[in-house]
């Protein structure tokens, strides 16, 4: 069986928090590169707040519970690649 993986971006809005540090941008280029590598969207979701402002913006990937600090978009296709690669459709 296929491990399933999910990345989680946290991106909320506020002041000192992940999205005002970029996490909206990194969100939409975790949902750009998985659409490139024909990987189902639902495998990168928005996070709740994770409370890490100071580490921000901050990626989580389950159930490999990994987390990834300071994450920028240059980041994203080298996290895809390690976590979700293996989940690529054919089509």
């Amino acid at each position: 069986m296929r491990k399933v993986c999910q990345i989680f971006v946290c991106a909320t809005p506020g002041e000192g928090r992940c999205g005002a540090k970029g996490g909206g941008e990194l969100l939409a280029a975790f949902r750009d590169e998985v659409e490139v590598r024909g990987i189902p969207p639902s495998t990168v979701l928005r996070n709740v707040c994770t409370r890490r402002h100071e580490e921000g913006p901050v990626v989580f990937v389950y159930p490999d519970d990994v987390w990834y600090t300071s994450v920028t978009p240059e980041d994203v296709p080298g996290i895809v690649e390690r976590h979700l690669a293996p989940m690529r459709v054919e089509t």
